[in-house]
């Protein structure tokens, strides 16, 4: 007596079929992903630097020293970083933030960088406030932080970017 074995496994057919699926759904998802990814990067970069000048007024207080944020190297792309002049000159650096992330942009659209004087209100001798924009690389709308003559720092959602 013969015994017919069955075969177990999939037809080509089948495979064909998953293998297609798969990459509709890929084509569909990664763009959206991406999306995704940069306003994170957005996000991350706008709440670095409201957190850093939020150490650098506290900071200003707790010394009761004037206290600076800058762009690391001359350029905002880089990174924003603490410092700390003593009476001798000695500039001491007290923290820095990554580069920007991507294609994540900062720039500052009006005032200066950020002086912060011992009672903690922002230094006026050259502009009342300060305003910076955080805009991804995606065109989409970005966000503004703006720190007041009296040291405080705001964020507004919605902005125009380039």
């Amino acid at each position: 007596m013969r015994m017919w074995r069955r075969n177990s496994g999939f037809t080509l057919i089948e495979l064909m079929i998953v293998v297609a699926l798969i990459a509709i759904i890929a084509t569909v998802a990664v763009p959206s992903f991406q999306g995704l990814v940069e306003s994170n990067r957005q996000k991350s970069t706008t709440n670095s630097v409201l957190g850093i000048l939020n150490f650098a007024r506290s900071e200003a207080v707790r010394r009761g020293e004037p206290v600076e944020v800058r762009a690391v190297d001359g350029s905002l792309q880089n990174g924003l970083e603490v410092v700390y002049t003593e009476d001798d000159g000695t500039e001491n650096i007290l923290r820095t933030t990554d580069p920007m992330p991507g294609s994540v942009t900062l720039s500052l659209d009006s005032g200066d960088m950020p002086v912060f004087r011992g009672d903690g209100m922002k230094n006026r001798e050259n502009h009342g406030k300060s305003q910076l924009s955080i805009c991804p690389g995606n065109g989409k709308d970005g966000e503004l932080i703006v720190v007041n003559a009296g040291g405080q720092t705001n964020r507004a959602s919605g902005i125009s970017c380039p």
